[in-house]
């Protein structure tokens, strides 16, 4: 345990939880019989066949004292037993490691009255106190559908938020919508060629009707530059680079920007490679030069444009919060690319006033080929702003106005070096937004056929997603709870509770940087590692409780005898309560709902064995019910917890 442990406080400034006061006793006792500070002591839980609680490795602190394990716990056992310490009931040395069985009845008893005190503030502590952290997620793009990836986007950043609550953190979560850039020119092109705005404003899918416009677009631009490559390339094989314009320049540029970062000199470059990347870049279609010259336009303030532009803009908003409502997200701002259009020319000036801007070929960039992050382009020569501009406008605002400590960008994995820019290029500036900022990245999501394109009309939709969910949690409940699907309210509920958490849980058990390759059965995956097993748990737990027909009173201090939780399930069962408030802390500090995830199924997992094995209403010895019916209250509470922590609702039934 580090000291910054040590001085971490609940919310209410009251003493830390009784597992830290144990963790605390342990380290304590070992460390006052080592001869110097400095020694890391792990504590973890002792394999369930020792029969005991928790464990110490001291074979690496044997090892720097230069003597065996045994001479280091020794004196430390003797210490313990006469010290009669009451937070222990047996030390034992086993090789190299220092176990101890505690006094569960006094531990338990802490752990469980504390958490039936401190209800759904279980878990949280002050570590964060006035400071702000600025969460930016979803993201979805205007007259696009909602694919899994917003999915990905919106869920792990809610978690974040939640995780970030909990520490004391002030939390802002910013929905920064995609509603501005050059792909805007584009669907107005589309719109004025091929659309129908009446169509449009009566369509029960008009983000589907705009998407198929892009898609045309696209694929119509596409076509006109396969036939324009071909001839620039026939150009230049008959009469040389200089027969296309701008083909030369491209081609050094690429050259000289691949022989950079391979660290190669110029004649082991892929020469028709590089000329192909090259016709790539100054080869432009009438269509696309058309949809630059109108986002000209919209930045210019157009109202043709503008008005065109503020019809994308919302019916797609209208869809994005239905989708938001069936997952349970809320935005605290939700502030789009083209909220910080008027703040473009002030980040513009303070580049070119910078040390850090430079002009290049008529474009304002930031050369960052130092770090080897390329050169940066700030502005276009054309004049246009670029993501890179509002990027920086965005995180500039966040900074001075927002008064965000840290920001938090959760995108995908993509986009890993365009953040790097960014945060060198805020530094270059002198804000210290640049230092804290981080970019929780994760994995992209893939067909088996190969990775979504929304151009080419390959995407899974998060409501085709959605709709399927709610399908197969529709037949499980109708397969293993008749009773319940004869209430239409309360089925209604229960189904959006099962299949939204089945989905949350999909991406948030694993770590999110791992790429998916999405499967219907295993996102909709109702048994085994899944939500539906953990909010199952809690069910169970909650039909224990209501069948006892006690209300349990965690303010009334309870005398426990020395046999209560002395059953090998109910000592597990309280260990892993108890360090829920570790686990908080834990996957806050390295960005990872994972953790909460991994520990909720284990402790779901625990409970299940605890009351398969253990009698709680039925118990013999009736002394033993109402501190087993408290445990059963206080894993409820914890899993509640866990699952809140997730974005995950419990069911009343199931």
């Amino acid at each position: 345990m580090t000291t910054e442990q040590k001085k971490r406080m609940r919310p209410d400034s009251q003493p830390l939880y009784v597992v830290h006061d144990l963790r605390d006793i342990i380290e304590n006792e070992i460390l006052s019989v080592l001869p110097q500070n400095g020694y890391e002591i792990s504590i973890v839980e002792a394999p369930e066949k020792t029969g005991f609680d928790y464990g110490v490795n001291l074979a690496t602190v044997a090892q720097k004292m230069g003597i065996s394990p045994a001479q280091v716990m020794s004196p430390l056992v003797r210490r313990i037993e006469d010290d009669d310490i009451t937070a222990f009931q047996e030390v034992e040395s086993s090789g190299p490691f220092l176990n101890f069985r505690i006094n569960m009845s006094k531990f338990g008893g802490l752990a469980v009255r504390q958490i039936l005190e401190t209800k759904g503030d279980y878990g949280k502590e002050d570590e964060g106190k006035g400071k702000r952290v600025v969460i930016d997620m979803s993201s979805p793009n205007i007259a696009k559908r909602m694919s899994y990836g917003h999915l990905r986007s919106t869920i792990i950043g809610d978690s974040l938020a939640n995780l970030y609550r909990s520490q004391g953190y002030e939390v802002v979560r910013d929905n920064h919508i995609g509603d501005w850039g050059t792909q805007f020119g584009n669907l107005i092109v589309a719109i004025k060629k091929w659309g129908n705005e009446r169509e449009l404003l009566g369509s029960k899918d008009p983000i589907g009707g705009l998407q198929e416009l892009y898609v045309r677009f696209d694929k119509e631009a596409t076509d006109e530059k396969e036939v324009l490559r071909a001839a620039a390339q026939k150009k230049v094989e008959e009469s040389g680079l200089e027969s296309v314009p701008g083909l030369a320049k491209a081609f050094d540029a690429i050259s000289l920007e691949i022989m950079k970062r391979k660290h190669i000199p110029r004649e082991e470059l892929d020469t028709p490679k590089i000329v192909e990347d090259a016709i790539d870049r100054v080869v432009e279609s009438s269509l696309e030069k058309e949809g630059r010259n109108w986002f000209l336009k919209l930045e210019k303030g157009d109202s043709e444009a503008r008005r065109l532009w503020k019809l994308c803009v919302d019916l797609s908003i209208k869809e994005f919060q239905q989708m938001y409502d069936v997952l349970g997200v809320s935005f605290e701002e939700t502030l789009g690319e083209s909220f910080y259009e008027n703040q473009l020319q002030n980040v513009v000036d303070i580049v070119r006033k910078s040390e850090a801007g430079k002009t290049s070929e008529g474009a304002l960039v930031i050369d960052m080929q130092d770090k080897n992050l390329g050169v940066a382009i700030v502005q276009k020569s054309d004049g246009a702003s670029l993501y890179l501009t509002r990027d920086l406008a965005c995180a500039i605002y966040r900074q001075e106005e927002m008064k965000a400590d840290k920001v938090i960008y959760v995108v995908g994995e993509d986009q890993k070096q365009y953040f790097q820019q960014l945060f060198e290029a805020l530094r270059r500036l002198e804000y210290k937004i640049g230092e804290t900022a981080e970019h929780i990245y994760f994995g992209m999501v893939s067909l088996p056929e190969g990775k979504m394109s929304t151009r080419k009309g390959r995407v899974i939709l998060l409501k085709d997603v959605l709709v399927e969910g709610f399908r197969k949690a529709q037949e499980v409940i109708e397969t293993k709870n008749p009773e319940l699907s004869k209430n239409e309210e309360l089925r209604k509920k229960v189904v959006r509770q099962i299949a939204v958490g089945a989905l949350k849980w999909n991406d948030l058990c694993q770590d999110a940087k791992r790429p998916i390759v999405f499967s219907w059965d295993k996102a909709l995956n109702f048994t085994g590692n899944s939500a539906p097993y953990v909010q199952y748990a809690a069910v169970r737990a909650n039909s224990i409780l209501e069948d006892s027909g006690k209300t349990i009173d965690a303010s009334v201090p309870k005398l426990l005898s020395a046999d209560t939780y002395k059953e090998p399930s109910e000592r597990a069962l309280i260990r892993h309560v108890a360090e829920y408030p570790n686990v908080l802390n834990e996957a806050t500090r390295t960005n990872n709902p994972a953790k909460v995830a991994n520990y909720v199924f284990q402790l779901a997992k625990r409970f299940n064995s605890f009351y398969t094995e253990i009698p709680v209403l039925s118990a013999e010895d009736r002394n033993m019910v109402e501190p087993r019916l408290r445990l059963v209250a206080a894993t409820y509470q914890v899993i509640s917890n866990s699952l809140a922590i997730l974005g995950i609702e419990v069911p009343e039934k199931m």
